[in-house]
């Protein structure tokens, strides 16, 4: 395997150094699409590589994962670079993280060459001072998002609540006016209710005057006129 791919005979186990073959690549890749990125020391065991993790994972993160953003470092990300580095210093990782595409050997050589030779620290103060406005801002914005969902929450609820009520309101007020109108629709046909009412008087005592009405259009007036004032 190692004559065919042109890497030469290896002795005692050694690891094998220089640059990456494009077939080496090809073998690296293949095993970071079934097992993911990670555990580099393991890479050989499972391949044919004969590459230490550390050479494994530096050739994934700085030249073959598929997210690595190419060209050169913009004006915007340079800010950037700068602000972070005036927070924490040759954290270059930290500062990596927060130029998604950017590897931290690419941000290190890119600072050493354009800034360490250079004078930066007048302006390491505007730096810091940039980043933290900025990342306050972006903090209210988050807090004002939040207040703002929670009102809109808050106002849906008493909508909510307030229709419930209206809701409720009006099915009592419905039921109220069909148990009267059904009690003058037993009235009106009958003269008057039959049985007895709850207090054990008849149902012609608790309507009173209306019972000695002489025909039905009085009745019927009489009942318009008693439901308008109900109304």
């Amino acid at each position: 395997m190692d004559g065919q791919l042109g890497w030469g005979t290896l002795d005692n186990g050694e690891w094998r150094k220089g640059p990456w073959t494009a077939q080496e690549d090809k073998l690296l890749m293949e095993h970071v699409s079934l097992h993911g990125d990670g555990k580099w020391n393991s890479v050989s065991k499972l391949t044919d590589l004969r590459r230490n993790g550390k050479s494994c994972r530096l050739r994934w993160v700085n030249y073959l994962r598929p997210d690595l953003k190419r060209g050169n470092i913009t004006p915007q990300e340079e800010i950037i670079i700068q602000e972070l580095h005036a927070l924490w210093g040759n954290r270059w990782s930290n500062i990596a993280r927060s130029l998604p595409g950017r590897t931290d050997n690419e941000i290190k050589n890119y600072w050493r060459t354009h800034f360490k030779k250079s004078k930066p620290s007048k302006n390491v103060e505007k730096a810091r001072a940039r980043f933290l406005i900025r990342q306050r801002q972006e903090e209210q914005g988050q807090e004002e998002q939040q207040h703002l969902h929670q009102g809109a929450q808050q106002q849906q609820a008493d909508m909510r609540a307030a229709m419930k009520r209206a809701e409720e309101a009006a099915l009592a007020e419905d039921m109220e006016e069909m148990t009267y109108m059904y009690s003058v629709s037993c009235m009106l046909q009958g003269g008057g209710f039959s049985g007895y009412s709850s207090d054990g008087s008849t149902g012609d005592d608790s309507w009173g005057s209306l019972w000695n009405l002489g025909d039905v259009p009085d009745r019927v007036s009489a009942v318009t006129a008693l439901y308008g004032e109900r109304r």
